[in-house]
């Protein structure tokens, strides 16, 4: 009987074990140490010292395999002393660590669930992985999955957050084809980074993106909310389900199979993933029921047993 452990060292640590290809039990941290959103920061204590609360579940079984999932923080010197750490606590060495395959983990979280023999995996992320150069971060991705493979057709990388920190004069704008898979270059805001655009000029604060989005609903509704606040909701939202009918539309490109997997944390949207099923009757769309970080404890752990 072969275990394997994911887990998630990212935003929401999570814990997916699996035996012979089924996920037996799913955890995230922040259900037992009431730290919303937990995750290991740059510091001593959270890296060193800090005890998981969810190895209890795990302390009588033999892993065959722990394989992690992390965002790209941008250096390898800050993973490899929390995955280190982990694996000291259950005294475990042997361990999978692949710092680009955020976007891959999400697509393999959608489908294990999908139950679909084929489909198009459709991730959308605050970035997660980095490419082309440090500051550049995957927003959109596009991957065709069945049960033993898994291609990438499309990336759409972006250095937003960099351009808008440190005033980047050049404005790049590059179309990569005929490689292994297409790539888009750019500075363009999208996607998730939009909304934390959004959400900083409306007042909230970062992490509360989905208030942000929760809120657009009322724009023509008589309430006591700022109207300001609801425009910049309502932009947000509007100007994001447009790029996503795009990204969808771009899939038709590479394939003609109509079955859909949303993933990545934009779709914790359900107002737009609704308005995305509407647009497209034609197709066959599931929805990812962990799209964020946390999702790619599982993604991972399939993504081991299936894939490597």
């Amino acid at each position: 009987m072969r275990k394997i452990l994911g887990v998630n060292i990212s935003h929401n640590v999570s814990f997916a074990y699996f035996e012979d290809n089924i996920l037996k039990e799913y955890y995230e941290e922040d259900r037992f140490n009431k730290i919303k959103n937990y995750i290991p920061e740059d510091n001593e204590d959270s890296i060193f010292n800090y005890q998981y609360k969810v190895l209890e579940k795990f302390k009588n079984i033999n892993f065959d395999i722990v394989i992690f999932a992390s965002f790209d923080r941008g250096f390898m010197q800050l993973e490899t002393p929390i995955i280190k750490h982990f694996l000291k606590q259950i005294k475990y060495k042997k361990y999978v660590f692949n710092i680009n395959n955020h976007h891959i983990y999400h697509a393999t979280c959608g489908y294990y669930f999908s139950k679909f023999k084929e489909a198009v995996a459709v991730i959308t992320d605050g970035g997660g992985e980095r490419i082309y150069h440090h500051d550049f971060q995957v927003m959109e991705s596009i991957f065709s999955i069945g049960k033993k493979q898994i291609k990438k057709f499309y990336q759409n990388a972006s250095n937003v957050k960099s351009y808008y920190f440190q005033d980047y004069k050049e404005n790049i704008e590059r179309n990569i084809k005929g490689g292994p898979y297409d790539l888009t270059i750019s500075n363009k805001e999208l996607g998730a980074y939009k909304y934390e655009s959004y959400t900083e000029k409306a007042g909230f604060k970062n992490g509360e993106e989905g208030q942000l989005m929760g809120i657009a609903a009322y724009k023509d509704k008589d309430t006591n909310l700022d109207k300001g606040v609801l425009e910049l909701a309502n932009k947000a939202q509007e100007e994001t389900l447009q790029e996503r009918i795009e990204l969808i539309k771009k899939v038709k490109t590479y394939s003609d199979c109509k079955n859909i997997i949303l993933s990545g944390g934009y779709h914790l949207n359900c107002s737009n993933n609704f308005k995305l099923i509407k647009h497209f009757p034609e197709l066959n769309f599931f929805v990812d029921p962990i799209p964020y970080d946390g999702g790619t404890a599982v993604g991972a752990a399939y993504y081991c047993e299936n894939y490597l």
